[in-house]
């Protein structure tokens, strides 16, 4: 993780003028209380560590991160082509009776969704909530949650079994996280002033995202067989 520090430059949105409200307010009470440093909180060796970043993209951020507050940008450096992952949906239809001589016909399927992912470069998952926009990657540059159904009727002849499938497109980009962490002028005569930002960096991040791309399909194997795609 290394620190960019940009010009301190007072510009404000109306959700980040309310933000940066309250968190004066907290860090006021976190002053008033002796409390900077709370038993929970952060060494300040730590305290633009990724750790701590991430706390503050994923809403924690305030008293759990030494009073770090900030907004998150997610910097697209790079993307994969799409891939489709199979899945089956609903419960598969079996014609596995011994003797039997007919097929056997079943409406059968289900509603999956899918939501975006965040990892770091060692796997380790990051709970990210609070990513306020994403720079890059432009198609897919809004948090994204897919909702698909799949249904269908199935024909399992004599022997067999045989289920629904369906695709559903991904896409991998990897980049890093900016937090523009906000600055504070705790001496200010009136509480503490804010005075701009500095950029701090979760870096080698991972996001997975579906593309909303599906394909149907379906699978059939012998009653002695596993079926080729996963539940």
């Amino acid at each position: 993780m290394h620190t960019d520090t940009n010009t301190m430059t007072p510009t404000h949105t109306p959700a980040n003028g309310r933000r940066r409200l309250a968190a004066a307010a907290g860090i006021a009470g976190l002053v008033l209380a002796g409390a900077l440093m709370p038993a929970t909180a952060v060494s300040a060796d730590d305290r633009f560590g990724a750790d701590n970043l991430n706390r503050v993209c994923n809403g924690d951020a305030g008293m759990y991160t030494s009073g770090l507050t900030g907004d998150c940008t997610f910097e697209v450096q790079g993307e994969s082509g799409e891939r489709v992952d199979w899945l089956r949906y609903g419960e598969p239809v079996s014609n596995c009776n011994p003797g039997t001589t007919t097929a056997i016909s079943s409406q059968v399927g289900d509603v999956r969704s899918f939501a975006e992912t965040w990892k770091s470069g060692g796997g380790v998952s990051l709970e990210i909530k609070k990513v306020f926009s994403i720079e890059g990657g432009a198609e897919y540059s809004q948090t994204r949650t897919t909702t698909s159904e799949r249904r269908d009727t199935v024909t399992a002849n004599p022997g067999r079994k045989a289920a629904v499938t369906l695709g559903t497109g991904f896409v991998e980009q990897t980049g890093r996280i900016r937090v523009d962490v906000d600055v504070w002028d705790n001496g200010a005569r009136w509480g503490p002033r804010w005075v701009g930002t500095e950029a701090h960096y979760i870096d080698d991040v991972h996001r997975t995202v579906p593309t909303g791309y599906t394909e149907k399909g379906q699978d059939e194997v012998g009653c002695d067989s596993d079926f080729r795609v996963p539940a």
